[in-house]
């Protein structure tokens, strides 16, 4: 730890946040900038951290070239908004490269379902969804470019994590990216509240293998280009007349049910 805390004399690397650039971006709170940091395909810029919260992320060793600037809690302000819950950690890096679809590996053993999303732009909603992707055995979330919501600070802190290990790709067409899973082997499964199927009357019917649930915002819900492309289009029955769930929540019972059902 002694070795770090020199670093908080580099002081010519910070300065106020450049609100423009977009090749960098700021992290914060404390498991996403602790797995950020352990994260070796993290291109990491420098580090505040109020002293307490720096002696709690654990062996730091490995972080001797990353600028850290031991700061009191007012000075976030000056790097993020307002309503940023810090808990006294802030990490400026470049996004995560997952690189393409055509990069994606596909590995026979690997049959976790993907979570496409079809204009999902709220940050909140994309994080939990990567974390419960984690946590239920999704092998991957994707959406697009244009029409999802990007890395923020606010996506990776709700991803808790877990967006360190779970691959978030974007490309610039759904379609597209449809078409490709389709050839990758992928059976494409659309939620859709007015479907006349039901999620886990599917799954039931189902063999183990590879599975693309496309999931739409839930004020929305999946275009009509897009239930054209699904090879099937099923809903979440539920117990309410209110049929129409969080989008994070649909994607936690999506994928759930595929954890218990496709053994």
């Amino acid at each position: 730890m002694k070795s770090i805390r020199k670093n908080k004399t580099k002081k010519s690397s910070f300065g106020k946040l450049d609100r423009q650039k977009c090749d960098k971006i700021w992290l914060f709170g404390f498991h996403a900038v602790q797995a950020a940091i352990n994260n070796e395909k993290r291109v990491l810029l420098r580090l505040l951290a109020t002293q307490n919260s720096l002696d709690k992320i654990g062996n730091t060793s490995h972080l001797n070239n990353l600028p850290i600037k031991i700061v009191k809690p007012v000075e976030f302000l000056k790097y993020l908004d307002e309503n940023s819950v810090h808990q006294g950690l802030a990490l400026e890096t470049k996004p995560l490269d997952w690189g393409t679809i055509k990069d994606f590996d596909i590995e026979q053993n690997q049959v976790g379902p993907i979570i496409v999303l079809d204009r999902v732009k709220d940050p909140q909603n994309v994080g939990a969804i990567i974390r419960s992707a984690e946590i239920l055995g999704g092998r991957a979330v994707m959406g697009s470019t244009h029409h999802c919501a990007k890395e923020t600070g606010a996506l990776v802190k709700a991803a808790s994590g877990a967006f360190e290990r779970i691959p978030y790709l974007t490309v610039p067409n759904i379609s597209n990216l449809i078409q490709k899973l389709i050839e990758m082997g992928y059976l494409i499964i659309g939620l859709d509240h007015s479907a006349d199927t039901t999620l886990v009357n599917l799954l039931k019917s189902l063999k183990k293998q590879r599975i693309a649930f496309i999931l739409g915002s839930e004020g929305s819900g999946l275009r009509d280009l897009t239930k054209k492309r699904c090879d099937q289009l099923v809903q979440i029955s539920t117990d309410s007349a209110l049929n129409v769930l969080n989008v994070s929540n649909a994607a936690a019972i999506t994928l759930f049910a595929s954890k218990e059902f496709l053994k």
